[in-house]
């Protein structure tokens, strides 16, 4: 029988406690306001032991299609948490029910972490160059590198003189030849299939701009199309790289100790680290951390 993993509020440290009460209050003041389905959801359970006052289970789940013009959800989140007789919290586990897999803790806190950010951004969109800067400073194992979409005629040129080179993984193939047919000569950069777009726009700056790549971290081309998207758009193309389909490619690149769940056995972790009350709060407000986010803390 395998052991449940359970996780103390603890792990989170600030990112729970302080962040689900800025957010349970933004959501209050302002009914428009649509925090990412992880993070809705795990307000909803801690509002629930709440309203019971009672030690035991909570579940809280949340969608994102109210996010979007088709009403058709991309991400559902169910979070599960018991509430404990002193008022402590133990997180029994975060499911991501469109990829059908639990996400791991320290994914969960950095989107925690990004949400916040984003919100000095007013609105439900940010720009592309926010976006970028936000997680590039956040994630420290990231670097998020923009294609110039200008150049797109020269980089789809320079891949196909240099198609032998390329290393397409065996069980992708079929697919990658399959979108190659598609392209005719006028088709026009936008209308590329959007893994061909990715595979040309990588070539392309891996050669062209090898200054905007850092060593020691997962470097990745990104191209985007728009100026400004959904937040819960791009949060959930973070939560993809950090712990989706496409994190088992990377796994022989980088060593991924920071995304891996941080309690590994039944007990519970009374392991967190501490914010100085005079140190900068982490939210990006400019105040520090006792005037901000860390007032929040009881």
């Amino acid at each position: 029988m395998q052991t449940k993993i359970v996780y103390d509020a603890e792990e989170f440290e600030l990112s729970l406690k302080a962040y689900l009460s800025y957010i349970s209050r933004k959501m209050k003041k302002d009914e428009s306001y649509s925090p990412h389905p992880l993070v809705r959801a795990m307000v909803n359970a801690v509002d629930g032991a709440k309203n019971t006052g009672k030690p035991g289970r909570y579940m809280g789940m949340s969608g994102d299609a109210n996010q979007y013009s088709d009403n058709q959800e991309r991400k559902t989140i169910i979070c599960i948490i018991e509430m404990h007789r002193d008022n402590t919290m133990t997180i029994l586990d975060i499911q991501d029910l469109s990829l059908q897999k639990s996400i791991p803790i320290k994914v969960a806190s950095y989107i925690f972490l990004l949400s916040i950010k984003f919100d000095k951004y007013e609105g439900d969109y940010i720009g592309v160059n926010e976006f970028i800067d936000t997680v590039n400073r956040t994630i420290p194992q990231l670097n998020i590198i923009r294609f110039k979409n200008d150049e797109w005629k020269e980089a789809r040129d320079y891949l196909v003189k240099n198609l032998n080179t390329i290393n397409i993984p065996l069980e992708m193939k079929k697919d990658y030849e399959k979108d190659f047919m598609s392209i005719k000569g006028d088709t026009e950069w936008e209308d590329y299939p959007p893994r061909v777009r990715s595979t040309i726009a990588t070539i392309w700056m891996d050669d062209k701009y090898q200054e905007l790549y850092r060593d020691g971290v997962m470097n990745i081309v990104n191209v985007f199309l728009d100026e400004k998207y959904l937040k819960t758009t791009m949060l959930n193309s973070i939560l993809m790289i950090l712990y989706g389909p496409s994190s088992k490619y990377f796994e022989d690149v980088l060593e991924w100790n920071l995304f891996t769940d941080l309690n590994m056995n039944n007990t519970i972790s009374k392991t967190s680290t501490k914010i100085g009350r005079n140190q900068p709060c982490p939210c990006d407000s400019g105040k520090k951390f006792k005037k901000c986010c860390g007032s929040l803390i009881k």
